[in-house]
């Protein structure tokens, strides 16, 4: 099993979810790849992070009937294909899938996924690692991140326009230390990630995880993922502002 096959089965791995064998392979796989290992280490800790806060998600017993039901509606429908008409709605699928993979993507790619970006914002928000170095002195945050780096990322003072420096950070992203550069917007935060990025520049891509925006973009050599809770007009502005800084 390589990284590309056990990525996706790290958190059906943890939840129990696999069948014996190929647990048997995840597991085998965490322990002989340092990037794997780390990234399920990671993992583990934000699980654990989260029972801690007591944020972990019980469902309710009704979500539980909604489920169990809809298997069972599954199950029933398992021979669709004597169906009259559903090859007819097959094809439309297969059609509609066609559509999607020729139109044009909407933005740079933000290495494993966005659930990273949010694993790492959630994260920094229920532990104690939200700032290494906490100052609003962007004087102070830039210059702090030097010998740590093999990169310099511009720290832009934006209180002028709202958005108040409040330190910064090393995490790690794609196996890789990136730099946090944190920012308060009232009651706020948004963690800007900033890493080495291949590639031209490119304009601001949004998206929505878990009810977080995010905004990236590539600018001089440097990949820029930003994420909120706040509402995506305001973080959408705020990014246009780092962009253009």
């Amino acid at each position: 099993m390589n990284c590309h096959e056990a990525e996706p089965l790290l958190h059906p791995y943890i939840d129990g979810e696999l069948d014996a064998a190929t647990a048997v392979g995840v597991e085998r796989h965490i322990e002989e790849c340092g990037a794997c290992g780390r990234y399920f280490r990671e993992i583990e800790e934000l699980r654990r992070e989260i029972r801690a806060a007591g944020l972990e998600f019980s469902p309710r017993p009704a979500l539980a009937r909604r489920v169990a039901a809809a298997g069972r509606a599954s199950a029933q429908s398992a021979q669709w294909w004597r169906r009259p008409f559903a090859w007819t709605a097959v094809a439309a699928a297969l059609a509609a899938l066609l559509v999607m993979l020729v139109l044009p993507t909407r933005g740079p790619r933000v290495g494993r996924s966005e659930q990273e970006i949010v694993d790492a914002h959630v994260r920094s928000l229920i532990g104690s690692h939200l700032l290494d170095v906490p100052s609003s002195d962007h004087h102070t945050v830039k210059p702090w991140f030097q010998g740590k780096l093999n990169f310099s990322p511009d720290v832009p003072d934006l209180a002028a326009q709202g958005f108040v420096l409040v330190g910064g950070r090393l995490d790690v992203m794609d196996g890789a230390p990136v730099a946090a550069i944190v920012y308060r917007r009232r009651d706020h935060v948004i963690n800007v990630f900033v890493s080495p990025g291949a590639g031209a520049d490119t304009r601001l891509s949004v998206g929505a995880s878990q009810g977080y925006n995010l905004v990236y973009w590539n600018q001089g050599g440097l990949r820029y993922r930003t994420i909120s809770d706040l509402n995506s007009a305001e973080l959408r502005a705020f990014a246009e502002l780092v962009k253009g800084h």
